[in-house]
């Protein structure tokens, strides 16, 4: 995997790419399968429903490497079962590069809390990391707390009374608030919906006390229906200047975001996999397309491949303590 640099790297990564190198068959098809690809229409998956921030980021992604490669690249929404069926479909194609994967915080999920995948997770390679949307800590209008202190001080007065909504069970909303109820000492009561939409509907209505979403919803706040305590990132959003950091108000170990990447299959050619990791980051590094990624309500995040790595390993890493910590599985 020449492209990954970092020799800090996980060592299952390192083993795989050293596997694949050996493979003398692998090797002596490396230039022609990359200098001639693609050569028919690619597929981009996307394990997310049509209409959200993934797809958005997959669709404007996709135009811009059908301009590129001169061949059509179609995104196919396949969601399902917490993204598996969509990534599932990804680990076990053809590893010709025509079939790839855009998704998010469930493929790192998923392995921690399901033993039996229907795929190896060791199939795919990660690429391209694309954005992140920092977490917003939300509640309503009506809660009488207006800072993130006295809504801590009012989980610890009432134990459990505190609810907050997520969009399912190991969603990025429900790890969220399980690693705020950690770092803070809360008891709060996680209140699951089967999506974003449902739950911020009860959130809005007031059913819910609140949740943990991206800066999207600060159109509630604008709008008086909710209030905004923190944003949980490392510096505040120039999209909300005026919302402070949850380090800036004590707690340095609240910081989480969504994010976004490519993955492929890990058997594809490595010569290929550096072509489509270039391409896509020629895309990304595209002035056009990270503003267009900000209107979505996301914040570009290229960085480099071993990063990228990075970011999933400390990602497994910091899931895997809080799951067992908190007691999350999967219904």
């Amino acid at each position: 995997m020449p492209f990954i640099k970092d020799k800090h790297m996980k060592t299952s990564f390192t083993r795989l790419a050293l596997v694949m190198a050996a493979s003398t068959l692998g090797m002596a098809c490396l230039p022609a399968a990359a200098q001639g690809f693609p050569t028919r229409n690619v597929t981009m998956v996307v394990p997310y429903a049509s209409g959200g921030i993934s797809d958005g980021i997959g669709r404007l992604v996709a135009t811009k490497l059908a301009e590129k490669w001169k061949q059509s690249v179609v995104v196919e929404n396949r969601p399902g079962a917490g993204t598996i069926i969509g990534t599932q479909a990804v680990a076990k194609s053809a590893p010709d590069g025509h079939t790839i994967l855009l998704t998010s915080f469930g493929y790192t999920l998923n392995p921690i809390l399901i033993k039996s995948l229907p795929y190896d997770a060791a199939a795919l390679t990660p690429l391209n990391m694309v954005a992140l949307a920092p977490n917003v800590l939300y509640v309503h209008s009506t809660v009488p707390a207006s800072s993130l202190n006295e809504l801590v001080s009012m989980g610890k007065a009432n134990p459990g009374k505190l609810t907050f909504a997520s969009s399912g069970n190991a969603s990025s909303p429900h790890m969220a608030a399980e690693l705020f109820a950690s770092v803070t000492g809360i008891n709060m009561l996680h209140v699951p919906y089967k999506g974003t939409g449902p739950a911020m509907v009860d959130v809005l209505g007031g059913q819910v006390t609140g949740i943990f979403d991206t800066l999207q919803s600060m159109q509630y706040v604008r709008a008086g229906k909710l209030k905004a305590l923190a944003i949980a990132s490392r510096k505040r959003s120039a999209s909300a200047p005026d919302l402070p950091t949850f380090a800036e108000l004590g707690i340095p170990t609240m910081e989480m975001a969504s994010w976004w990447g490519y993955f492929v299959p890990t058997e594809t050619p490595i010569k290929l996999r550096e072509k489509i990791f270039n391409d896509i980051q020629d895309v990304l590094l595209s002035p056009d397309t990270q503003a267009k990624i900000t209107a979505l309500g996301a914040d570009p995040a290229v960085v480099s491949q071993a990063e990228f790595v990075r970011f999933l390993d400390f990602e497994r890493d910091r899931w895997t303590k809080v799951t067992r910590e908190r007691q999350i599985k999967l219904d």
